[in-house]
């Protein structure tokens, strides 16, 4: 009787499957022949559902490849811009809703991950970036819209612990290679947009009084800027934090798109950034002296050629042929100047999370491309106040010695990077995308040891008490 029940009940699952199919073959054929785009969408993404929520289920219970690839997933989908919106356009469209799912998505796996991670490894720094990413979402009840900035803020405490997560679950090389995985992708889709999508792929400005595309790339990156500093952390990443060999065809390969992408976008911070870097991360290797007197050898031939050419170095070193670009940072001294004068009317608290884009571009003495305070820690001071600054400041020194502390001296290198970049540039505030990840990428790699290394610990552990023990009995 229950080997009949169960005959019967596999027949009626087969017969529904039967008919499923054959009408969703039906509808797609009815779809295809009246042109209708849209029903042969849902009809995919319909086919597509049970595939992905069993991927997102093997994701979340931190399955070593299904997690790794869904890191990759997640950081292109909050990075990935494919339709450029106005600063003050705040709608909710498609682009906008793939950014929330991946968000809930990345919630849901830094949620799933620490009951496996416990709660004994968590050094003080981990607690202190909590402390400052929740201070920074409390902050988003002092704006004008603080559903939104909830969103953002939200955006990079989930990106935050995810990344903290995968260090521990997945292991640090691991995390390494799903970044450089993401940026790479990234990068040739820009590069892919920059040739067949001006409009998307090339920064605009105005050209003889034309608001046209330039010749700066900024592709899926969504700003020039950001495609620039992405490109620079690519190289950060492979040169110095990967362990494949720097002479494979692959890392030569990713080497070459992160190059051509940086040289595009023509982001001189980060090209500054870069060779920071790795002037550091060449000094750390040895041969302290020699390096030291070439540096001051070239430091001192850039100074005799600034004071022979004046102006006519500046001029070149600019975009728009005026020394003025230069010495004002392209205009963000005066940004600085009216940002420090708005924080002292707010010392303590700032204006809250993501509120420059509402205040500064309405300056009189400001310009509607001001939608950030151009510097990382004047973004964190207008926006958390003296507290936020406290709270970030101390977070960046303990991470940066533990860096030291453990000799990660290519850790240390990327957090330098970071440093330089940040003189013109926010790093961190907004929806979080790939620049900001690869920042808590940096802090993480310096606070959360592998999986590897906490082994490591364990076993010498192991292996000095056994010894102690060997010799107390002896």
């Amino acid at each position: 009787m229950t080997s009949a029940l169960a005959a019967l009940r596999n027949l009626a699952s087969g017969l529904g499957l039967v008919v499923l199919a054959a009408a969703a073959c039906g509808i797609a054929a009815g779809a295809a022949v009246s042109g209708d785009l849209m029903v042969l969408g849902c009809l995919a993404c319909a086919a597509a559902v049970p595939f992905a929520l069993v991927f997102i289920e093997r994701a979340s219970a931190w399955d070593g490849r299904q997690a790794y690839r869904m890191i990759i997933i997640l950081t292109i989908a909050l990075s990935a811009v494919v339709r450029l919106r106005a600063i003050d356009d705040k709608s909710i469209d498609a682009q906008i809703l793939v950014k929330l799912l991946a968000i809930g998505l990345t919630g849901l796996m830094a949620a799933a991950a620490f009951p496996r991670i416990g709660l004994q490894r968590h050094s003080q720094a981990f607690f202190v970036w909590c402390a400052f990413l929740v201070y920074t979402m409390m902050t988003s009840f002092l704006t004008a819209t603080p559903a939104l900035s909830l969103v953002e803020t939200t955006s990079n405490l989930a990106a935050f612990l995810l990344l903290y997560s995968a260090a521990h679950l997945l292991n640090r090389d691991n995390l390494v290679k799903a970044m450089v995985a993401s940026c790479f992708i990234l990068c040739l889709l820009s590069l892919a947009a920059y040739g067949g999508m001006p409009s998307l792929g090339r920064m605009s400005d105005w050209v003889n009084g034309a608001f046209v595309p330039t010749w700066r790339l900024q592709g899926v990156f969504g700003t020039a800027n950001a495609a620039g500093g992405a490109a620079a952390i690519g190289i950060i990443l492979t040169l110095l934090l990967s362990r494949g060999s720097r002479s494979h065809p692959l890392d030569l390969m990713l080497l070459g798109v992160f190059l051509v992408c940086l040289i595009l976008s023509n982001n001189r911070m980060a090209m500054a950034g870069l060779a920071a870097t790795l002037l550091y991360a060449s000094w750390a290797s040895g041969n302290k002296a020699l390096k030291l007197a070439v540096f001051a050898l070239a430091v001192g031939i850039i100074i005799l050629i600034y004071l022979g050419t004046g102006d006519e170095l500046l001029e070149f070193l600019s975009r728009s042929g005026s020394p003025d670009e230069i010495t004002s940072g392209t205009g963000r001294s005066r940004i600085w100047a009216v940002v420090l004068e708005l924080w002292s009317e707010q010392p303590l608290l700032g204006y809250g999370a993501g509120s420059a884009k509402y205040i500064l571009p309405k300056n009189p003495l400001l310009f509607t491309a001001a939608a950030h305070a151009h510097n990382l820690f004047l973004n964190v001071l207008f926006s958390g106040g003296l507290v936020g600054l406290l709270l970030f400041g101390w977070g960046l020194v303990l991470a940066m010695r533990q860096a030291i502390g453990g000799k990660e001296h290519g850790v240390f290198a990327l957090l330098i990077f970071f440093m330089v970049y940040g003189i013109t540039e926010p790093t961190i505030g907004g929806l979080v995308s790939f620049v900001p990840m690869a920042f808590y990428t940096a802090i993480v790699l310096a606070i959360a040891p592998s999986r590897d290394r906490g082994a490591d610990e364990a076993r010498d552990g192991r292996y000095a008490q056994g010894a102690s023990l060997k010799a107390a009995s002896s």
